[in-house]
Parts: C-alpha cells; structure tokens; sequence
C-alpha cells in the first residue's frame, strides 16, 4: 500500500508495546488553517474569496478513490480505487452505468483512449487490463511488471499506452495488440505518466522526486530533472504543450518549460503533499489536489490562488477537468467522486469581489496559527502523545493489518483532532480508545491562537506502538 509508505526517515521514531499510527496537528476546529505557514499573503487573500465554484457530490462509499478519468466527449466519467473496482457513469445524469470487479488490488490509475471505447486500469496486481468502455467487458491483460503499476497514459493517437511500475520500468504497448514495444529504464520506482498532446513527449515522475521526459518513437531521454525534494506523485500536460506541472511530496507543485526542461514557477499554498494536477482546456487554470483535502485552482498568467475548493474530508487522489472547461472532478480517499462548476473568474474580478472584513479577519486568524517546526518542543509533544496512547492501552489487538490515524495536537498537548487514514483504523478505531482520548481534550485549551504539530502513530497486529512526527508520511 503506496497510501502509507514511509518517504522520509522521522526524526523521532518510538516502538513501544502497542502499534498504533496517528497524525496530530493543533490549531483551531477544522483544517482549514493549515495553510497559512506556506500561503504567501497575496495567496491567502485570494483564497478567502466567496467561493465561485458549486459542488455536487455523484458518488460515496465508493472505499480511497485513487484515480478518476472522463471520456473526450465529456459523455462519461470512470473511476479506479483501493478495492479494485471500476465504476463508469454517465456524465450527463450522473447514472450508474457498469461496475466492474476489475484486479485483485488497488487501481491507482486508469487511461481512456481518444476514441472514448478502450479504458485502461493499472493495478497493485503488477497488471494493467483493458476494458470495452460501452459494455464493462474485459478486451485483454497486459502482463510484465513484476511490481505494482503505478501510472498509465495512452498517447493522443491512440496506438501506444504506455505504464509505469514499483520496478522501475517504463513499458511502451501496442494498444491494438497488447504487444510490448519498447521498455525505459528510471533510477528508482515511477510514480507518474503523462503525454503531451501531439503524443512525441512522454513524461515521468517517480519516487526519488526526478522527472524524465522522452522522445517516445526513439525512446531517446529529452530531460532529467532533479524536479522535487521528494516523490513526484501527479504530472500533467498543458493543452497547447508549453508546460508540464508537476505536483509532489514536498508540498509544492512546479511548472516546467517542455522544451527546455527549465524551472517556470513555484507555486507554494497546500500544507501536505500534492497528489494531482490537472490543467483546464483553455490553458488558463492550473488545479491541484492535495493530502490536504484542499483542491487550489491557480491562474497560469499571474500564479496567484483563483479559488480553494474545500468540500472533501480527506485526501484529493485524483482531478480532471471536463473537455468543455466548465466542470471540475475530483476523486478523494474519503469515498466520494465530486463535481465542481468552476467559473473561470480572473484574480482581478475576485480581487474585486473581496469582502474587506472577512479578509482582514482571516489575515488575522492566518497571523497567529502556524506549524510547530522546533525539533526540541516536537520531541517533546511526541514523548507526550506516546505516553498518553500507551498508557490508556490495554486490550491485546484483534486486527490483522496496521492502524494508520491522523490526528492533531495543540501546543498543550490536546488531541483536537482524529481521523482514520485506512480501512483497517476505520474499521477498528473504536478498539483502540483514541476516540476517548479525543473526548476528553480540554475545549478550554483549544483556541485560536494555538499553534499545533503533526504526528504519526501507528498500531501493528504485532502489538507495536510507534508515534513520529507527521512530516514526510503519506
């Protein structure tokens, strides 16, 4: 399971009698002020706007939702997950249309071709099957990863597809034979693909935060980019190809000159990794969707924050922009596929649309509530934490997989804030008594102007507990 892969080594690691994975973090109810330590203030200005953008969920209880795909037309709409589903709608009336039990793993990523009849789905199962998109029936399985397929794209003209896997390996396939064409050879596991339009440019991310781009009928390396700090989780394309944005675990999302390979711009406002990116038809709008739960749609021309779409209670797997422009998808680890109406509003009318005491109050707010960063008080509120879980533990434990929870701790110490990141915690939670911890946080202690630190606790079948700042988990 990628979804809870340590990426960096926590500085403050303890394994104990119990295992229990919990993230912490302290501030205000909610998680909305998690962004004010990286949001430039011009940023966090624009994103206090009313928002612009309706929300309607189509879907839930569908498990983590990794990946989500629409057809050219814009006429239906495909979704891949942790269960190993497939779900296809129809995107007009929002209808069921098939379910497919697809692999016997989780769907990270799923490709349509430019015909709109063949979807492709790539699998945890080191498989990627193809599938007829107007009846659900399986055309064939494509098989020669020997690692979970992480990413999957089909070229503009539809004759290659090409997959990237755990093992480090690019597969080039013939979509009309399932015959493999050509292999490329990354320096650590690939985490992402995209073509560019005309379909000669493939791009890769993968773990070790490097982007690659290639010349695909010559399988001739174009660019190497030590791109991130760490895993490059989404790249895509811009529509006209100028532009290659690139979304990682470092927090940031990155804009890159195809043709040169250069550095175009930074764009710095989510508070936890970033998981998607996606560009609109007209090449104006840049979205991303993050561990946050925040999707940001940024303005290409002036890099400022258009709008921040908050509406998902946990991560932001997947968007993708409808054809038409006028309509965003989103598809999150908390079960549901959602659709956003985005207005296409410029900076300077919602600039103009500002409300100047709901800024200045928010401003305000956002002056106050930061992220504890001190290594000393981080020890400090671990030892804290571990201490309170471990000594409220007692029952031996009955599950079969690691608990994985995200939680939130202010400055006094209070867990505030607890979520289950997995089926298993979900499942479980309530066996473990944080729920009571919770509960019994002092609502004195918790205001507005706490900082908070983010932490990982984790519980193993094993009955091992280990607690560890949140940063560089995901």
């Amino acid at each position: 399971m990628v979804g809870l892969k340590s990426l960096l080594n926590p500085p403050f690691l303890r394994k104990y009698s119990t295992v229990i994975a919990l993230t912490i973090s302290a501030g205000i109810g909610g998680f909305g002020f998690w962004h004010s330590r990286l949001i430039s203030t011009n940023n966090f200005l624009q994103k206090t706007q009313a928002k612009t953008s309706l929300e309607k969920t189509i879907a839930q209880n569908l498990g983590w939702v990794y990946t989500v795909a629409i057809t050219p037309d814009g006429q239906t709409l495909a979704s891949g997950g942790y269960g190993g589903v497939i779900k296809i709608w129809n995107f007009n009336n929002n209808k069921l249309l098939h379910t497919i039990n697809a692999h016997a793993d989780a769907i990270e990523s799923i490709a349509i071709s430019p015909d709109g009849q063949i979807l492709a789905s790539g699998s945890w199962d080191n498989r990627i099957k193809l599938w007829d998109l107007t009846n659900g029936t399986l055309i064939r399985t494509l098989e020669a990863h020997t690692d979970d397929v992480k990413a999957i794209a089909i070229s503009a003209d539809g004759n290659t597809l090409a997959s990237g896997s755990y093992d480090g390996m690019i597969k080039l396939w013939n979509l009309k034979t399932g015959s493999i064409e050509g292999s490329l050879q990354h320096s650590a596991p690939i985490t992402s693909l995209a073509f560019s339009p005309n379909g000669e440019i493939l791009a890769s991310g993968s773990q070790n935060g490097q982007i690659k781009t290639w010349q695909l009928y010559t399988g001739k390396q174009l660019h190497s980019l030590a791109a991130h700090q760490n895993t490059v989780w989404a790249i895509a394309f811009s529509p006209d190809g100028k532009f290659l944005a690139s979304g990682s675990q470092d927090r940031t999302v990155k804009l890159w000159q195809v043709d040169t390979g250069q550095l175009q711009s930074i764009l710095q406002g989510h508070s936890e990794a970033v998981l998607s990116v996606a560009f609109s038809s007209d090449n104006k709008t840049l979205a991303s969707g993050s561990y946050d739960r925040d999707i940001h749609l940024w303005e290409i021309d002036t890099e400022e924050v258009l709008e921040t779409l908050t509406g998902h209670s946990k991560a932001v797997w997947s968007i993708k922009f409808n054809p038409d422009g006028k309509t965003l998808v989103s598809g999150s680890a908390d079960g549901t596929i959602k659709l956003w109406s985005v207005s296409g509003l410029s900076s300077k009318e919602l600039e103009n649309a500002t409300q100047p005491s709901v800024v200045k109050k928010e401003a305000e707010i956002a002056a106050v509530i930061s992220e504890i960063t001190d290594l000393a008080q981080l020890e400090k509120l671990n030892q804290n934490l571990y201490d309170k879980i471990d000594q409220s533990w007692q029952q031996t434990p009955t599950w079969y997989e690691d608990l994985v929870f995200r939680a939130r701790v202010n400055e006094d110490g209070a867990i505030i804030n607890l979520e289950p990141i997995n089926q298993s915690a979900q499942d479980y939670a309530r066996q473990t008594l944080l729920p009571k911890l919770l509960s019994n946080a002092n609502p004195e202690t918790i205001t507005r102007k706490q900082s908070f630190a983010l932490f990982q606790v984790v519980m193993t079948p094993t009955g091992v507990l280990e607690v560890s700042p949140w940063h560089g988990w995901l």
